[in-house]
């Protein structure tokens, strides 16, 4: 009577004591502690063990182990188990069993974690001792069971609703950040950084549509690292079978949302009404954690905001480039060139480099006009323009000067270059065809060139010297070059 009393009163401490500690467990706000937690707390009362608690994976079919414990001892688990109907572990995942019992020797069970009716887990456990497992030791992993099938979907639960929360403030702060900048370079890294910040995301691409060259154009990409670069090498033409993002931009856009690779990829399109402007690639190739049907739809809406701001971004570079550039020759207005070359002159200054400055004016334009008419004059304009930009280098800029005449700036260049090029753009101008059925025409410029600081130490004298030495060039018979200090010194000869 007195032992039985005594083991009463044990298992009722026992179970006070477990009780406590599922109190303590089911605070856990991480799977990991949980799992820790619940298995240090198996082994206080069955001894020693090895046990596993294993996750299922529906969209894989598989068993993939979290926490292991082997005589108190935790590690991270690494094991998969892939699930098929043969497998002597389909009952639990069916739900045709709670539990499966070696029967060879009684001493491993795998018992299945699931909360009404859906299935979250397994545990497996095995006895080191080799005894088997009595009536109230499989009662006692019975109850375990429920309750830590109970705490996983509570935290399940807990862990989705505070994902929906940082969701939703991801879209607001996501979509704050999509309205800051009306430029397009700007615009578009503010948007992956946003994206991989507040989401979580391994990696976020960016690609556009470019209507005019029909091609799918790479911009940017931005990872969980910091880590930014340009995608600019990446175009695809925007024909069938060159590349799966193409494919889809051609196909239907309203059934675009693509998830590949396991859900570890998705494809979002960039639309504005029924126009694919872009598509946005998200991905955890690298964690391979599945992307959620909620995160998707979370991009998503945003992904219409996105595009939105890349069209508005687009219209005011449109109407920005209008205000800086001659709207027949797309070079810089006289206005914005001056303010180029303000900066560039601080740049001279700064590194003790030249500046050189060609006038250019197209021999006989009115008689070509009158001749031919202005639609014909406005393709020689063109015609010239090309010419100019032929000879740009990447960091040389140009502007429509007045109705025939334009200015152009050569920066970090010395003399002898700046007249070499000057030669080259003669001859490219005298080779051009501006109509062909306009037959010989001869196409020829005058040009001036003077340079900052050799010249002159102030900018706008440098202009001054630079049209005085185009003049030269009309007086000595057209289509030449003449530099101002070579104009000096004959003058001062005469």
């Amino acid at each position: 009577m007195k032992k039985t009393v005594k083991t009463r009163k044990k298992r009722s401490e026992k179970n006070a004591a477990l009780n406590e500690l599922w109190h303590i467990i089911s605070q856990d706000k991480d799977p990991d502690a949980l799992f820790s937690h619940a298995l240090n707390m198996l082994s206080k009362f069955l001894g020693k063990i090895e046990a596993a608690i294993f996750v299922w994976a529906p969209w894989e079919s598989v068993l993939r182990s979290q926490k292991v414990i082997r005589s108190n001892i935790l590690q991270d688990g690494d094991e998969v188990i892939v699930i098929t109907r043969e497998s002597p572990l389909w009952g639990l995942c069916s739900g045709i069993t709670d539990i499966v019992i070696e029967r060879e020797n009684e001493a491993s069970i795998c018992v299945a974690l699931r909360t009404e009716g859906d299935f979250l887990g397994m545990l497996r456990i095995t006895r080191l001792a080799g005894n088997k497992f009595s009536r109230i030791n499989l009662s006692q992993v019975r109850l375990f069971c429920a309750e830590l099938s109970i705490t996983m979907n509570n935290l399940k639960v807990f862990l989705q609703n505070e994902k929906h929360v940082r969701q939703l403030r991801a879209s607001f702060e996501i979509s704050s950040n999509i309205v800051k900048s009306l430029h397009l370079n700007e615009l578009l890294k503010l948007v992956v950084k946003s994206i991989v910040s507040h989401m979580g995301f391994d990696r976020v691409r960016l690609y556009l549509v470019d209507r005019k060259k029909q091609i799918l154009k790479g911009e940017v990409s931005y990872d969980l690292r910091g880590s930014i670069q340009s995608l600019e090498k990446e175009e695809f033409p925007l024909k069938p079978r060159v590349h799966p993002l193409v494919d889809h931009i051609l196909g239907d856009g309203n059934n675009f949302v693509n998830r590949i690779f396991h859900d570890v990829v998705v494809f979002v399109p960039l639309q504005v009404k029924d126009i694919v402007v872009g598509v946005l690639v998200v991905d955890n190739i690298l964690s391979q954690q599945r992307i959620t049907l909620e995160e998707t739809q979370t991009t998503q809406s945003f992904a219409g905001q996105i595009a939105m701001a890349v069209e508005n971004a687009r219209l005011f570079e449109k109407i920005e480039e209008l205000s800086i550039t001659d709207s027949l020759t797309g070079l810089f207005v006289l206005r914005h060139f001056k303010e180029r070359l303000e900066t560039e002159v601080y740049r001279c200054k700064r590194y003790k480099t030249s500046i050189a400055l060609f006038v250019i004016d197209i021999d006989d334009f009115k008689p070509i006009n009158d001749t031919y008419g202005h639609p014909f004059g406005d393709l020689v304009l063109q015609s010239v323009t090309q010419s100019i930009k032929s000879i740009l280098r990447q960091t040389d800029f140009a502007c429509r000067y007045g109705g025939d005449e334009f200015m152009v700036c050569l920066s970090n260049i010395k003399k002898e270059d700046a007249i070499h090029l000057g030669l080259r753009l003669l001859e490219t101008i005298r080779m051009a065809k501006p109509v062909p059925e306009a037959g010989s025409l001869d196409l020829s410029v005058s040009i001036g060139v003077a340079m900052f600081p050799e010249s002159s130490e102030d900018i706008e004298d440098v202009l001054k010297k630079a049209d005085q030495a185009l003049y030269y060039s009309k007086e000595k018979g057209k289509g030449q070059i003449s530099s101002w200090w070579d104009m000096k010194e004959s003058k001062d000869k005469e």
